[in-house]
């Protein structure tokens, strides 16, 4: 009976030595698997939660991630014309793109011709025959976009404006002396203007040669930049009681009510980006 004994026993311990060498081969060729996947992970910037179906933009100290910040994108139309004929001066477009503060300002002449109500006519007679309305809707084709709202005014309602919020720079690559139903003189070069004398230069580019849809969009661009900057923000609505006593648009109470946080994004976040369109479909 010993001698069964020691053999059970003999095998017994050759078996749990195989065990052990076995289990201990398992466990190199496992850790060399794990090392081997670890160094793939972080070559390739593998993320687990992304296997797991979690959001990989979500860090360890986050619960979710930033929410977008809402976006806007609208036209508007703004207009002058002369106090005592009445006839339009000169006009606008433009498209404000936020949160970014880019302004795309498109400057045609009134002489430009375009097709509204089965007819061709320039911008002028298409105001002379049917209004603002009528100009917005021309010029909403003509550009190929969608006019929010149209703010415009009259010779000495424009004047007015730019007096009260600042002097505008324009740039002349050439002297302009012209005498005719008024008088404008101003050098080449940088001219640092007020209201009257601007008013005239932009009445003035319609009978310039050259690109003078670049200069009254430059020229327009520094009234926009005048108004609409953060410093002006508290006065939101001085500013558009101003406009509704002595502008004219089609911007009620009502509607500006339900535009007042869109004004005041706009103000505080200014005029960052500018680019003046030379042809109306520039400005999509």
């Amino acid at each position: 009976m010993s001698k069964n004994i020691t053999f059970r026993t003999e095998k017994k311990s050759k078996r749990r030595n195989r065990n052990i060498i076995t289990a201990a081969v398992a466990a190199a060729l496992l850790l060399l698997v794990a090392v081997s996947v670890a160094a793939v992970m972080g070559a390739g910037d593998f993320d687990l939660r992304t296997v797991l179906g979690g959001d990989p933009a979500v860090t360890a100290d986050q619960t979710e991630t930033a929410p977008d910040i809402p976006r806007s994108d609208n036209c508007w139309l703004f207009w002058c014309k002369d106090s005592v004929s009445g006839e339009l001066r000169f006009l606008w477009v433009t498209r404000i793109i936020m949160p970014r503060g880019k302004y795309i300002i498109y400057s045609p002449s009134v002489d430009e011709n375009v097709e509204y109500e089965n007819e061709f006519g320039s911008l002028a007679y298409i105001f002379r025959q049917y209004g603002a309305e009528g100009l917005t809707q021309a010029l909403e084709e003509y550009c190929g976009v969608k006019i929010s709202h149209h703010i415009g005014s009259d010779t000495e309602a424009f004047k007015q404006t730019v007096n009260r919020f600042g002097s505008v720079t324009v740039d002349l690559p050439d002297s302009i002396n012209y005498r005719g139903s008024f008088n404008l003189i101003l050098p080449r070069g940088s001219n640092v203007i007020k209201g009257d004398t601007l008013y005239k230069y932009l009445v003035y580019t319609g009978f310039m040669q050259g690109n003078t849809v670049k200069l009254r969009g430059e020229a327009l661009e520094g009234v926009l930049r005048n108004v609409i900057n953060p410093d002006n923000a508290g006065g939101i609505e001085s500013i558009y009681s101003r406009i509704a006593n002595i502008l004219y648009t089609d911007m009620t109470v009502v509607v500006f009510s339900e535009l007042r946080d869109y004004a005041n994004d706009l103000f505080n976040t200014g005029v960052k980006e500018t680019v003046i369109a030379e042809k109306p479909n520039q400005i999509k």
